[in-house]
């Protein structure tokens, strides 16, 4: 089962990604490998990002602050 990183941490390994992909010495076969894997870390980093847009609008929408439950995490 693979650990789910941060937010934080995802934004910092993605920033290592594209570091490595601009320095331009990565193998064809490296440099499709980090491509992909900074591609699912976007993927997650835009979903906690969405999930956390909905908190906002909704606290605003409401005009008050109250306890209520998160949207689910997707797998």
């Amino acid at each position: 089962m693979e650990n789910k990183l941060t937010f934080e941490e995802a934004i910092a390994q993605l920033e290592t990604i594209v570091k490595e992909l601009e320095s331009g010495q990565l193998s064809l076969q490296d440099a499709v490998q980090k491509y992909e894997e900074g591609m699912r870390l976007a993927k997650q980093c835009t979903t906690e990002l969405e999930r956390a847009e909905d908190v906002v609008v909704k606290l605003m929408s409401q005009g008050k602050l109250q306890d209520f439950d998160l949207p689910a995490e997707e797998e």
